[in-house]
């Protein structure tokens, strides 16, 4: 660095431009780094997303807006004007400036142009820097005015500026709020392409537009309070910083945020019987006793299982099901140590103690480290026959094997036909053949999913025939949004989406990058639906932050939400 001997003493590390003689007195500063030529900030930048002077050593001044503790800071040309395709800011990767430098400082930097970064979105900086002056203290920090959507040229062109956001801004993803991360959007909580469009052009489409509408927000020394998807922010301002994947915009304060608080959940009304559908997030209990953990899919110890269960006891408090259907249970039988047993005891522990499983034959169903569960209250519903599986050749290895059992109502006397569903996930991707994903925003594995719902829709049919009833449930996590090939199978077969029928659209159980949509579902035959009085999904779920403390000890007790369709089996509904 180059040095000087006002006062005898260097500020904070850096120097002041300010040059001196043994006695005291100025001298000629003009070798200086703060008066030496320089290339501005925005020929660093150019019209691109990568730097025309990548790898070249180059002087340039700015203005620090933000320090980045262990990392640097970013500096943004306060003598240029805001605007036009190239952005007047970059970072200077330094960790001893981090330590030094305050914000408001104008400093004169050389170094060498890089782009940091792990993933294709790039952060333009400035590393190896052999000199630093300080030329000017206490500068007012530029703000420039910026608005969502934006496409990924025009946050080019804001990269590391200060930039404030005056529109309304909702938060619409959290599965990162724990680390500090928010995801917000100008166009309200983003909906799953596939969950409103039809697959293919206009999916791609719509997710494209996504895209521009939203923007990671992360905030500075302190944490956000759990906050839903669905709460908003009146204005934001920060600096559209990186953190090495991608543009975020690094808040300089807590904003305030108006919350969006959960709805509540009535009781059933009289004479009404609710019946539930849940995914329980890896219910696996260890040996069932204080061992066994971490489990396979599960809790990694005791007192998380314990916690876990904790929440689904509150959750089923609240609720009060007369039948239940569960997805990812751990898949270890009926015995007195298994996972299905546990669940039982905690059900019992909601008010009424009489509740029973579901137990085919087979002890195990199918085999998958989960599976599906029916479990249900003795005194208003009664078993009727064998339980029934399906071992096909869609559900071996892809689909779990679904479960069904006929139920009949204690009280009219009237039989169902119920079937815990959970179709094959849209993970583990094939690289080629039908089930790889093709781009039209179902994912992979899609065929798999529609050839599991024609096999079940034909034994469901098989089984009716032969129970004698035309009241059929099927309930379960199905994988797919609303408008993919599989859930539409279910309406061409004339099942009704009973939350769509009895409360409309949009609806949504599942939060998935930052996205909202439906995979869990309650259809029921048109008899069945006749009796069908209300149904909702809970939003208790798939609205709330993962590892957080939330305000309800029935928050979080998974990643899906709960639901919930009471029925009135006395009469069947009718139509003018």
């Amino acid at each position: 660095m180059n040095s000087c001997c006002n006062n005898g003493a260097a500020l904070l590390g850096l120097l002041l431009v300010t040059a001196c003689t043994d006695s005291g007195a100025p001298a000629d500063a003009s070798a200086s780094l703060c008066r030496a030529d320089s290339t501005p900030i925005t020929s660093i930048q150019g019209d691109g997303y990568f730097s025309p002077l990548e790898d070249s050593l180059v002087t340039t001044r700015g203005t620090v807006t933000q320090i980045v503790e262990g990392s640097g800071a970013y500096i943004e040309d306060t003598g240029l004007l805001a605007g036009g395709s190239r952005s007047r800011a970059l970072f200077l990767a330094d960790e001893a400036l981090s330590r030094s430098a305050l914000p408001g400082q104008l400093l004169a930097v050389s170094g060498r142009v890089a782009e940091l970064g792990s993933s294709s979105d790039k952060l333009t900086s400035v590393i190896d820097i052999d000199d630093i002056e300080i030329c000017a203290e206490d500068s007012a920090l530029p703000l420039s005015g910026a608005d969502l959507p934006m496409n990924p040229t025009q946050r080019e062109a804001l990269e590391s500026m200060r930039v404030s956001f005056a529109q309304l801004l909702t938060v619409t993803n959290v599965d990162e709020l724990s680390g500090g991360e928010l995801t917000i959007s100008a166009n309200g909580v983003l909906r799953v392409p596939t969950e409103v469009v039809m697959p293919g052009p206009a999916a791609v489409r719509l997710e494209k537009e996504n895209r521009s509408h939203s923007m990671v927000i992360k905030l500075r020394g302190t944490e956000f309070p759990p906050l839903p998807v669905g709460s908003s922010f009146n204005q934001l301002r920060g600096l559209l910083g990186h953190d090495g994947r991608g543009q975020q915009l690094i808040l300089e304060a807590e904003p305030g945020a108006h919350v969006s608080e959960p709805e509540s959940i009535d009781p059933a009304a009289d004479n009404h019987l609710r019946i539930v559908n849940s995914n329980l997030l890896n219910f696996f209990n260890g040996d069932g006793g204080a061992g066994g953990f971490p489990t396979e899919r599960g809790a990694r110890s005791v007192d998380e299982f314990l916690a876990q269960a904790t929440r689904i006891r509150a959750v089923m408090t609240r609720i009060q099901p007369d039948l239940l259907a569960v997805q990812e249970l751990e898949n270890d039988g009926f015995g007195a140590a298994s996972a299905a047993h546990s669940l039982l005891a905690l059900l019992n522990q909601t008010g009424n103690e009489d509740w029973a499983f579901i137990e085919p034959p087979t002890g195990r169903i199918g085999g998958d480290a989960i599976t599906v569960g029916l479990f249900y209250r003795q005194q208003v519903f009664e078993a009727i026959g064998p339980p029934q599986t399906l071992d096909s050749a869609e559900f071996k290895g892809i689909s779990r094997q679904p479960l069904a059992q006929l139920f009949r109502d204690r009280r009219t006397g009237v039989a169902f036909l119920a079937a815990a569903n959970h179709l094959k996930s849209k993970g583990s991707c094939p690289e080629s053949g039908i089930n790889a994903n093709q781009d039209d925003g179902q994912g992979c594995w899609n065929p798999a999913r529609v050839a599991a719902v024609i096999a079940e829709l034909e034994w469901l049919a098989r089984l009716s025939d032969t129970m004698g009833t035309d009241h059929i449930l099927i309930l379960g996590d199905m994988n797919a949004w609303r408008m993919e090939d599989p859930i539409r199978q279910f309406g061409d077969s004339s099942y009704v989406d009973l939350v769509e029928h009895l409360s409309g659209l949009p609806q949504h159980s599942f939060l998935y990058r930052g996205e909202t949509g439906t995979l869990d579902y309650f259809f029921a035959s048109p008899a069945m639906a006749s009796f069908a009085r209300t149904a909702k999904i809970w939003h208790i779920n798939a609205d709330r932050a993962r590892n957080m403390e939330h305000p309800q000890p029935w928050l979080r007790s998974s990643d899906h939400d709960p639901v919930i369709v009471d029925f009135d089996f006395s009469q069947p509904a009718t139509s003018d």
